[in-house]
């Protein structure tokens, strides 16, 4: 599973079937599950494995179903407010989960690929929690638009029940505006890539220099 981030469940045939994934994304509704508990632990956890260690070993966190599911039911009010557009998806999405074949009661997050796109793990830790206390204190989160649903992708497994085939929010979001602004990353500590860097730099010198040059002429 370390190609992605992803939730997943322990089935009765023994299968762990990936319901939802992304890449280097952290979807919106993922956040809705946990608590700042489980963030520390998965700090904690994934603090104890070098880089080669991860790629081999469990890296997931394992949630109470039923208390990720009414955690996140809880917060709906957020959604409500800031992502209205997206409150419909958001029920069918918690509905899915709890009608979904969990063996043993848990909710499996993996959140590893998409905490490697961060500056370090605290990072990355650190933003959940900020966000998390958003979530909390009904304040909105800083965002940026990005190719992840709310939800992440759909998974590939054997499934019967397919999210969205039973979520006609969902089809009827995707056909709006599947890679637009519907799609929010709770993202505070992204790095910025070198080339950006360049650009923004530029961008203020020029700036600069246009206003001493206007200072200058109206002296």
């Amino acid at each position: 599973m370390k190609n992605c981030s992803c939730i997943f469940a322990r089935q009765m045939d023994g299968e762990e079937a990936i319901l939802f994934e992304t890449g280097h994304l952290l979807p919106l509704f993922w956040l809705m599950l946990l608590s700042k508990e489980d963030v520390e632990a998965y700090r904690k956890k994934i603090t104890q494995l070098d880089e080669e260690e991860a790629k081999q070993k469990d890296t997931s966190i394992g949630l109470d179903k039923l208390k990720a599911i009414t955690r996140a039911a809880d917060r709906r009010d957020y959604i409500k407010q800031y992502y209205i557009t997206c409150l419909p998806v958001f029920d069918d999405w918690l509905y899915f989960l709890q009608i979904s074949d969990f063996s043993d009661m848990k909710i499996y997050v993996d959140l590893y690929v998409a905490g490697s796109s961060y500056n370090n793990l605290d990072h990355f830790c650190d933003s959940m929690l900020k966000a998390i206390t958003c979530f909390d204190e009904n304040q909105e989160v800083w965002h940026e638009n990005t190719v992840a649903g709310t939800c992440g992708y759909e998974g590939r497994n054997k499934n019967k029940r397919r999210f969205q085939n039973m979520s006609k929010a969902c089809r009827e979001l995707n056909k709006k505006d599947i890679y637009g602004r519907f799609d929010k990353k709770i993202h505070l500590n992204k790095k910025t890539s070198f080339g950006k860097k360049i650009l923004i730099v530029s961008i203020i010198l020029l700036i600069i220099i246009t206003l001493i040059t206007i200072i200058r002429t109206m002296i």
